[in-house]
């Protein structure tokens, strides 16, 4: 799963950086974006409930 999580967030992140080329709120977008990333790699990579529960 920790594949399947990286890999789809890499391609959304690739297609992100061109759909919002021009967008002047592209910094706020991907750390939005690359927040999303981190939590649910902590969900997936979580050994107890309380992580689960963070992510």
């Amino acid at each position: 799963m920790l594949v399947v999580v990286t890999s789809v967030s890499a391609l959304v992140h690739i297609y992100s950086t061109g759909y919002m080329s021009g967008d002047p709120h592209i910094p706020r977008f991907m750390s939005y974006l690359s927040l999303f990333t981190f939590f649910m790699i902590v969900l997936v990579t979580s050994d107890n409930y309380v992580q689960l529960f963070i992510g």
